[in-house]
C-alpha cells in the first residue's frame, strides 16, 4: 500500500545518509544502522528535528533533501499544497521551491541562501539510461583528457552516488538523443554537490562529479562556470590532502583513483585554467616535478611535493617507460607555459625571444628536455599510427586518444611559439624592437613545418575515422588555420596553393566539433569573421589569390588565447552568477579597420635551389607522384613520377614545394577529403614524415 506524503518525508528523514544515497530501506538504528554495520562503513544521520539548533536553515535543508529524493526516485515535485513550507510557526516569511523551466527563475526574497537551489521536474533515470551514459563516457571522454575512474570501478551503477550519475549524464548527453537535458541534469548534479558540502559528507565521487561538470562546461564554452567547478574541486583535493605526496604513503585501496582524479584536474587546469589571475598557480612551481630526470633528486620540502603520477602502463614495453597519458600531461604543462607566453605578448610584455633568459628560450628548453622522456615505444615511427586499421584504433581508443593529444600538443606548442603574428604585433607596438632576419627565417620555417604537421595529423585522424571530442583539438586546428591564412599571400605560388588547401582542412576539422561543443562553434564563428576581414569578401574560393590580407588583431588574440566565449546574450556565466554580478566588459568593434594588421606579402621560408644545372629547376614546379588506390606503385613506374629535392635545400622536405594544387577543394565544402598521407617519397627521404615529428 503506497504511503502518504507525510510518512514518506518522515521515512526519508530517518534514513541514514548511506541508505538514502543508495535508495534502500534503512533499519534506522542509532547510532549505527545494521545495514552500515554489515558493510563496515560509517553510519551518519542528518539532524532535522524541528527543535534542533539548526533552526529554519536545517528544516529548509531537510526539505531540499526530500525534494532531491523525490526527483531522483522519479516521483517529480511535491503536490501543490506541499510546495510551501514554514520552517517555524512564528516565522512569517515563506520559502518556495520552484518547478519552472529554469532554475534561475524563483520567487521570494533573493537574499535567502536556499531559494536559488531550485529543481526542474524530471522523469528520473533508469538503469539502462545510466549504463548508456557510462558507455558513452568511455567511448568519447575517457582519458580525453580526464581519467577519473576505470570501467570496473563503475560497472555497477547502483553503487554510484547520485551526483556522479547526474554528472556523467550531463557530460555525455551531448552525444545522444537526450542533449536537451544537459541543463537539467547539470543543475541537479550541482545542487547535490552543494548539499554534500553543506552536510559535510564530501566523498571521492563528489570531487569526480565536479571534474566532469568542469569539463562539460568547457565543452560548452562556459569558462567561468567551468573554472569555478575546477577551482572548487582543487580546493576540496587540498582539504583532503590529495595534493601531497605524503598522503599516498599509507595503504589505501582507492589511492590510484585519487591520483587519477588529482592529475585529471591538473590536466584541465593546464588547458582551460585562467591566465593572469591572482589566484592562478604559476607553471614554474611544478617545473621540478615535470622535468626531474632522476629519482635521487633532492627535494627541500618533500611534504609539499605533488603526488605521484597514476599507474599507466598502456603501450609501454618496459617498466621504465612513461605511460602515454602521463606523457601527455607533461607536454600539457609546457602548453600551459606557452599560454602564459601568449598572455604576456597580448599585454605587450614580450621579451626578445632570442635572448637566453626569455620565456621563449625557456619553453624551448623545457620542451626539448621532455622529449627525452618520450620512450621509443610511443614515438611516431614506432607506433605507425598511419598504418593502423580503424577497427584497431577503436579497440585501443584509450591509448590512441592520449597519443593524439600528445602529438597535437607538441606541434601546437611550436606553432604558437613561432607564430608570425606575435612578432609583427610586438614590433608594431614597440618601435625599439627589431626582429633579426635570422630569427624571421628560422621561425617562418618552424611555424610552417609544424602547422603543416597539424594538418597531416588531421588527415590521418580523418582517414581513420577516429572521433575526437576534446575542444583542444579544435583549438589546435584553429591556430594552424591562422598560420595558413597568413601564408595565403605568400610570394611563392606553390606555398600559396598549399596554404589555401591546409586552411580549408583546418576549417572543416573545426566544424566537426560544432555539433557537440558550443565552445568550438564560437571559435568557428570567430574564424569566419577573421576570414571575411582577411579577404574582404563573404566567400573565399579556389580563385582567391591575394597579394595582401588584413588580419584582425582582436580576433587573432581571441583564437590564440581561446577567448571565444559566447556573447552575453547567450549568458556565458549562466548557472553561476546572479545578474547583479554579471561582469560588464567594454564592447570592442573587432571588425573595425583600425584594429587590423595589413600583411602585404608574407615572408616565405627561404628555399635554396641546387644551381649546378644553371638554375633551370628554380621555377619548375615538381611533378607529383601518383597516389596508389588499390596496389602499390610498380617498380617499373616512370622516373618522372618521383620528386627530386634540391641537394642543398635549407629544409630538405620543404613541404610547400611538394603541394599539389589539384588537392585544393572549395573552402565551403564541409565533407572530408581523402587523406594525402599516402603521398610518395622524395628520393632519399620521405616527403613529410622524417622531419619535425616525435
Amino acid at each position: 500500500m503506497p504511503r502518504d506524503g507525510n510518512r514518506g518525508r518522515l521515512r526519508s528523514h530517518e534514513a541514514c545518509l548511506n541508505c538514502r544515497r543508495k535508495k534502500t530501506r534503512c533499519p534506522a538504528e542509532k547510532p549505527s544502522c545494521s545495514s552500515c554495520v554489515r558493510l563496515n562503513q560509517p553510519c551518519l544521520y542528518t539532524t532535522t528535528s524541528k527543535g534542533s539548533r539548526g533552526g529554519p536553515s536545517a528544516d529548509r535543508l531537510a526539505y531540499l533533501e526530500e525534494k532531491v529524493n523525490l526527483i531522483l526516485s522519479g516521483k517529480g515535485s511535491s503536490p501543490p499544497d506541499q510546495n510551501k513550507v514554514k520552517p517555524q510557526d512564528n516565522q512569517e516569511t515563506t520559502y518556495s521551491i520552484p518547478s519552472g523551466p529554469s532554475s534561475n527563475e524563483f520567487s521570494g526574497n533573493i537574499n535567502e541562501p536556499f531559494l536559488g537551489l531550485g529543481f526542474e521536474d524530471t522523469k528520473g533515470h533508469t538503469p539502462s539510461r545510466v549504463s548508456r551514459a557510462i558507455e558513452l563516457y568511455f567511448q568519447y571522454c575517457h582519458r580525453q583528457p580526464i581519467w577519473c575512474f576505470e570501467r570496473e570501478e563503475v560497472k555497477d551503477p547502483s553503487y554510484l552516488s547520485e551526483e556522479l550519475i547526474c554528472s556523467i549524464i550531463t557530460l555525455t548527453s551531448r552525444f545522444s538523443q537526450d542533449r536537451d537535458e544537459i541543463q537539467q541534469y547539470g543543475d541537479t548534479a550541482r545542487t547535490l554537490v552543494m548539499l554534500r558540502i553543506a552536510n559535510g559528507t564530501i566523498e571521492l565521487e563528489t570531487i569526480e562529479s565536479l571534474c566532469l561538470l568542469s569539463y562539460s562546461s568547457f565543452l560548452d564554452g562556459n569558462g567561468p562556470l567551468g573554472r569555478f567547478h575546477l577551482g572548487l574541486a582543487l580546493q576540496l583535493c587540498r582539504s583532503a590532502m590529495l595534493d601531497l605526496n605524503s598522503t599516498y604513503g599509507i595503504e589505501c585501496p582507492s589511492a590510484e583513483r585519487k591520483k587519477r582524479l588529482f592529475w585529471s584536474l591538473q590536466s584541465l587546469e593546464q588547458t582551460y585554467g585562467q591566465m593572469g589571475g591572482l589566484l592562478s598557480v604559476q607553471a614554474e612551481v611544478l617545473r621540478s616535478f615535470y622535468l626531474s630526470t632522476g629519482s635521487d633528486q633532492v627535494v627541500e620540502k618533500p611534504a609539499h611535493h605533488p603526488p605521484p603520477l597514476p599507474n599507466d602502463t598502456m603501450g609501454c614495453t618496459s617498466p621504465s617507460d612513461f605511460g602515454i597519458w602521463n606523457l601527455a600531461l607533461h607536454f600539457g604543462w609546457v602548453w600551459n607555459r606557452v599560454r602564459s607566453y601568449v598572455f604576456d605578448c597580448a599585454q605587450s610584455k614580450l621579451t626578445e625571444p632570442w635572448r637566453h633568459d626569455s620565456m621563449y628560450a625557456m619553453v624551448i628548453s623545457d620542451l626539448t628536455e621532455l622529449e627525452n622522456k618520450l620512450s621509443l615505444c610511443h614515438r611516431y615511427d614506432s607506433v605507425k599510427f598511419y598504418e593502423r586499421r580503424p577497427d584497431e584504433l577503436r579497440v585501443n581508443r584509450d591509448y590512441w586518444a592520449s597519443w593524439l593529444k600528445l602529438q597535437f600538443t607538441y606541434h601546437t606548442i611550436l606553432t604558437v611559439l613561432n607564430h608570425p603574428f606575435l612578432y609583427i604585433v610586438a614590433s608594431q607596438y614597440n618601435h625599439k624592437l627589431t626582429i633579426p632576419n635570422t630569427f624571421w627565417r628560422r621561425s617562418s620555417e618552424v611555424v610552417m613545418l609544424h602547422a603543416t604537421w597539424i594538418v597531416r595529423m588531421i588527415d590521418m585522424v580523418t582517414d581513420k575515422k577516429m572521433r575526437l571530442i576534446d575542444p583542444f583539438f579544435g583549438h589546435a586546428a584553429a591556430i594552424a588555420a591562422t598560420v595558413h591564412l597568413y601564408f595565403c599571400c605568400a610570394a611563392d605560388p606553390r606555398l600559396k596553393y598549399k596554404s589555401k588547401t591546409d586552411f580549408s582542412k583546418c576549417r572543416r576539422f573545426l566544424k566537426s566539433f560544432v555539433s557537440f561543443s558550443p565552445a568550438c562553434q564560437t571559435l568557428d564563428r570567430t574564424l569566419d569573421k577573421m576570414t571575411r576581414i582577411a579577404s574582404g569578401s563573404e566567400k573565399v574560393d579556389f580563385d582567391w589569390e591575394p597579394s595582401k590580407i588584413h588580419l584582425s588583431i582582436p580576433l587573432m588574440w581571441d583564437v590564440l588565447q581561446i577567448k571565444c566565449l559566447p556573447t552575453f546574450d547567450e549568458t556565458p556565466t549562466a548557472g553561476l552568477l546572479h545578474p547583479s554580478l554579471m561582469p560588464i566588459l567594454p564592447e570592442e568593434d573587432k571588425e573595425n579597420p583600425s584594429s587590423t594588421l595589413e600583411v602585404i606579402v608574407a615572408m616565405s621560408p627561404d628555399i635554396t635551389v641546387n644551381t649546378t644545372d644553371g638554375g633551370s629547376a628554380a621555377h619548375i614546379p615538381p611533378k607529383m607522384p601518383r597516389i596508389a588506390t588499390s596496389a602499390p606503385t610498380s617498380p617499373t613506374a616512370p622516373l618522372a613520377d618521383k620528386l627530386v629535392a634540391p641537394a642543398d635545400s635549407l629544409m630538405a622536405n620543404t613541404p610547400w614545394l611538394w603541394a599539389d594544387p589539384s588537392q585544393f577543394v572549395d573552402m565551403e565544402t564541409l565533407g572530408y577529403p581523402e587523406s594525402e598521407s599516402t603521398l610518395g617519397n622524395i628520393d632519399g627521404f620521405s616527403t613529410w614524415w622524417d622531419f619535425g615529428n616525435l
